[in-house]
């Protein structure tokens, strides 16, 4: 890939926990994979989950749910756009070279999946740690609307909020148990909420239970 990370991009990941590469894939690359993610199959995925917020309490944040509130999230997988050999090539072109920097060269499997948050105000995530799914992780947005600040389909990473540019990329570290989720996209918004997310474990690493659950995913 040509893409390279800026020092100031792993200084601020290394400070922050994570940061935001503009401008990440080439417009043709980019343009084909939006294409692929837009005209892929997709099956919705409800998730309830009872006791998430007891394991997770957090009781020096006030902002973070409390254990007496229920874990839900709704998307939409696609096993196809996953293992579509287009965006496994994007992968390893483009996305590796930069985990690999971001992990110092420990980078080992990841998990990757194609998700969908329509526009009608249903798709979401509520707060949640990704530590259990990886060591880091990255979103791939594939818009192709500028995306507007009341559209919702934020992602919220503590008091920060990142907006689905085109063709920008976030990597974060999930061991730093930054608090984040996706807020809903308003039924104004021009177009549905793509992104192509992975979820890495360092070389050597068993898989972990989670990455067997479903099978909206690819893993390589």
């Amino acid at each position: 890939g040509d893409k390279i990370m800026e020092h100031k991009q792993k200084e601020e990941y290394d400070e922050l926990g994570y940061t935001l590469i503009r401008d990440f894939l080439p417009d043709d690359v980019y343009k084909h994979i939006v294409d692929v993610i837009c005209n892929g199959e997709f099956e919705e995925i409800s998730q309830t989950r009872e006791e998430r917020y007891k394991r997770w309490e957090t009781s020096d944040n006030k902002y973070f749910p409390s254990p007496d509130e229920v874990y839900i999230a709704n998307f939409w997988g696609s096993h196809e756009v996953s293992n579509h050999p287009d965006v496994r090539r994007v992968f390893e072109l483009y996305i590796k070279p930069i985990m690999d920097v971001i992990t110092d060269g420990t980078a080992g499997l990841f998990r990757h999946q194609a998700t969908r948050y329509h526009n009608n105000g249903k798709d979401f995530l509520r707060t949640h740690y990704d530590d259990y799914m990886g060591h880091s992780g990255y979103i791939l947005y594939l818009q192709k609307e500028d995306w507007k600040y009341d559209w919702g389909g934020l992602l919220m990473v503590d008091h920060d909020y990142i907006i689905p540019e085109i063709n920008s990329m976030v990597v974060i570290d999930h061991k730093r148990k930054n608090p984040h989720c996706v807020t809903p996209v308003n039924y104004w918004a021009k177009e549905n909420r793509n992104t192509l997310t992975g979820f890495c474990i360092k070389r050597g690493e068993d898989l972990p239970k989670t990455w067997t659950s479903r099978d909206d995913y690819a893993v390589y």
